[in-house]
């Protein structure tokens, strides 16, 4: 049975727009207040519980999962548990744990501003709807009724061909906003863009050909979920084919943020610049950006390249000189941690959008939309770091207008996400994985 939550009241003050179109206005008027300035941090404040359904039917998923459903006699139908259970670890899954310095934490596969981790994973298949469980690897059942139907007609533009897997992307509203404030909405967006990037390279891995939607009846899909429309919504829809076994040296397991800080010696140009090249290619989204994302190079340690700030070429791959003597602990607030890390980085990678490009089609929606497609390109940055023996880190403490003032593109052009990478700091922060790059294919 699908759970019909109760009428929502009005967002309170400083909440991001969701359900009220206002052609960009509103969203404007955020991202002006709270959006563009991270706010003073209250590390002491709690995050929001994940998501649990009391009294639904609980399916425990095999762990270690079998990343590879070839050996054990091929395609699989596409139903829970298998082979979703291992796509699943890999998506949003406990895989690792963390020791700091002030103990022990679980570890995912995917990075989140301030560890807050408001993304939760629902899958609609023909056996059912469900939600992922990351803390005991289960699936709840939801309903055990065939909903992809119901699914695609919420979608602006269904895929031609009628998917046989949708995963839906919700963000807990309230999950940060002790933390971060109403600032936690735009880390929110980036978060779940991130989850849909790493469910994106698992499932073009698979060789399952997904799509990402961003454009969809919101309500509709909130209420087939039975979402209190007040504590969470739906970011993002991927819908796909069964999936195969993953493709081998997809790097997922190796990609981890550098929480040791990075060494600070030289990373070669080459590198750099296959980084890039990965992260740039074409994102399966159900629509194309008025103005594309650019992506600029903060250079410090880069053999083969100069010191400052460079924008990557879109059409040939090469770097544009923009600002000289820039580093990357220019972008951060002085005294910070943000300097330290970025004053220890070879490069930073700024991923940049245009706001105002998108308002005029999408309204309020762009806001989310383009920052959501920062996230995916985050995350396809990580991955590729690690492909080439590099430490990544994603960082929400950028100073964006220090970070827009190096970009030297205009009052349209801004600064959506910054990252870090160089080589890990020693053996970095002591780990134990719970899964080993000896169980993919």
């Amino acid at each position: 049975m699908t759970r019909t939550p109760a009428a929502s009241p009005a967002p309170p003050p400083g909440a991001y727009p969701s359900a009220v179109e206002t052609g960009g206005a509103a969203a404007r008027r955020f991202h002006l207040r709270h959006g563009r300035v991270l706010p003073a941090i209250d590390p002491a404040a709690g995050t929001t519980a994940p998501k649990h359904h009391p009294g639904a039917p609980v399916l425990p998923l095999p762990f270690p999962p079998d990343f590879a459903p070839a050996r054990t006699g091929g395609r699989h139908p596409a139903a829970f548990p298998e082979p979703l259970g291992a796509l699943l670890a890999l998506i949003n899954g406990v895989t690792r744990i963390d020791w700091t310095g002030t103990g022990a934490s679980a570890g995912r596969p995917v990075p989140s501003g301030g560890g807050a981790y408001p993304g939760e994973v629902y899958l609609a298949t023909p056996s059912g709807l469900c939600h992922y469980l990351p803390s005991v690897h289960a699936l709840e059942v939801l309903s055990r009724a065939d909903q992809r139907t119901s699914v695609i007609h919420a979608l602006k533009q269904p895929p031609s061909d009628a998917p046989e897997l949708a995963v839906l992307i919700t963000s807990r509203l309230d999950a940060n906003v002790a933390r971060y404030g109403p600032f936690g909405h735009r880390l929110q967006a980036l978060d779940t863009g991130v989850l849909t990037g790493q469910a994106l390279a698992l499932l073009e891995s698979a060789g399952a050909g997904p799509t990402a939607h961003a454009c969809f009846s919101g309500e509709e899909l909130g209420r087939l979920l039975g979402l209190d429309a007040r504590a969470e919504l739906v970011h993002a829809v991927i819908t796909a084919r069964t999936p195969h076994a993953l493709a081998p040296g997809t790097a997922l397991l190796r990609r981890r943020t550098a929480r040791a800080g990075f060494e600070p010696a030289p990373v070669p140009l080459p590198a750099l610049l296959a980084v890039l090249a990965e992260a740039a290619g074409p994102v399966p989204l159900d629509h194309a950006p008025p103005a594309p994302c650019e992506l600029y190079v903060v250079a410090h340690r880069v053999t083969g390249l100069d010191t400052g700030c460079h924008r990557r070429d879109r059409r040939t791959g090469r770097l544009v000189p923009v600002t000289p003597d820039a580093t990357p602990r220019d972008l951060f607030p002085p005294g910070g941690p943000g300097e330290l890390a970025g004053f220890e980085a070879a490069f930073a990678v700024l991923v940049t959008g245009d706001y105002e490009s998108g308002y005029p089609r999408f309204g309020d929606r762009w806001y989310r939309m383009l920052n959501l497609r920062a996230g995916v390109v985050g995350q396809r940055l990580g991955l590729a770091a690690a492909r080439h023996g590099l430490g990544a880190g994603l960082r929400c403490d950028v100073d964006t207008a220090a970070a827009d003032e190096l970009l030297d593109a205009g009052p349209e052009r801004t600064t959506l996400l910054a990252a870090l990478f160089g080589h890990e700091r020693g053996s970095g922060t002591p780990v134990c994985h719970l899964l080993s790059e000896k169980d993919l294919p």
